[in-house]
């Protein structure tokens, strides 16, 4: 965002006369009708030099102040009975913070602990466990830390994200390097895989020494994931969960897309005539107990489900200390559901932010213009 912000005041610098209020068109020749027309932008940019550069300068400390303004006063303390409780201030947004990666800051945070309901968690919560070897083709990976094994789908089949992996060795390679470097930053950080897939997000995690949980509604993904993981030895690092992610528990069928797995979906099986691929959906919320660090960071790309999943995430964003959220944002962007997601995402104390760098606030009401993957 500040490439292009740097590039808009360099495209209209030669016009800065107009640019910054000065009058347009004819006004300038009453000045001297006798001076050469190609000298009147150089002569009105040396007349108005003060003025310009007060100005730019202005610009330059607000976005300063807009980009560390998230910082202040997030989490106001207040005592209820012997609990130290965080009540998050709303933050001010201006009506159009637009893009993916919405940060969640607190000045201070108690250290939690969390109350498990076992009972509940086994009822709905399905830990994945390999029961055999998978014969897969196995290929490398490559990342800015070294070379991993991922294990795919047939390339001929799966013509997203297995033939893509197949091709180039990698696979949504500036959000995957941005993640890690979040990771990098907070090493006690969790990071929650909503719609694993076969993993690469996963692997990566992994692979820099971060606890992982990972979820997914196929099992035929998470056994290849699983296989990826005895291969590159990082299984004691994550934890596999079977289940779809939803805003209540219900049997819901998984509806598998054999040339683009990743962008299969589930149903609830009152859509549906006779159902196939049932599987148990979850909430956010049942993911706690499997959480153990303070810090969180969640991506998400579970196709279309992610308003109902932050429907029914109210202690997971209250609970756990998530910084990050990346969201698949592809088929929000020109449905209703994205005024939803924004309105709880800034109602629970997030900012969206143009990248991970947390530079710049961007505008709401432009959520149409939001890239396919918002981070």
């Amino acid at each position: 965002m500040y490439v292009v912000f740097l590039q808009k005041f360099k495209l209209h610098n030669l016009y800065g006369y107009t640019l910054w209020g000065a009058p347009e068109g004819d006004a300038y020749l009453s000045l001297d009708e006798n001076t050469p027309h190609y000298l009147y932008p150089q002569f009105m940019l040396r007349r108005r030099r003060p003025v310009i550069t007060i100005i730019f300068g202005s610009i330059c400390a607000l976005a300063v102040f807009l980009s560390f303004k998230h910082y202040f006063g997030d989490g106001i303390k207040e005592n209820k009975g012997k609990k130290l409780v965080i009540r998050k201030r709303r933050d001010h947004i201006d009506l159009a913070i637009h893009d993916s990666l919405f940060i969640h800051q607190f000045d201070q945070i108690p250290d939690r602990q969390h109350e498990k309901d076992d009972s509940a968690q086994h009822d709905f919560v399905n830990i994945f466990q390999q029961r055999s070897r998978t014969e897969a083709p196995c290929v490398p990976f490559q990342t800015w830390r070294g070379t991993i094994k991922i294990c795919t789908h047939d390339p001929k089949q799966d013509k997203m994200i297995s033939a893509f992996v197949h091709s180039f060795a990698t696979w949504e390679q500036n959000f995957l390097n941005a993640t890690g470097d979040v990771l990098t930053r907070y090493p006690d950080m969790t990071f929650v895989d909503l719609g694993c897939n076969i993993g690469a997000y996963t692997l990566f995690a992994a692979s820099l020494g971060n606890r992982v949980v990972s979820v997914d509604a196929f099992d035929g993904n998470l056994a290849l994931l699983a296989e990826s993981l005895r291969l590159d030895s990082l299984e004691s690092n994550v934890t596999l969960v079977h289940n779809a992610i939803s805003d209540k528990h219900e049997n819901v069928t998984l509806e598998l897309n054999t040339h683009n797995v990743g962008g299969s979906y589930v149903k609830s099986l009152k859509d549906i005539g006779p159902p196939q691929n049932v599987v148990v959906s979850i909430v956010m919320d049942d993911l706690i107990p499997l959480i153990k660090s303070r810090d969180v960071f969640v991506k998400m790309d579970i196709e279309g489900s992610e308003l109902r999943a932050l429907q029914a995430a109210k202690q997971f964003l209250q609970v756990l200390n998530v910084k990050f959220i990346l969201m698949e944002w592809v088929l929000h962007k020109n449905n209703p559901s994205a005024l939803e997601i924004i309105k709880i995402m800034t109602n629970n104390g997030f900012l969206p932010f143009w990248d991970h760098q947390q530079l710049l606030p961007l505008r709401v009401n432009s959520y149409v213009y939001w890239p396919e993957n918002v981070f």
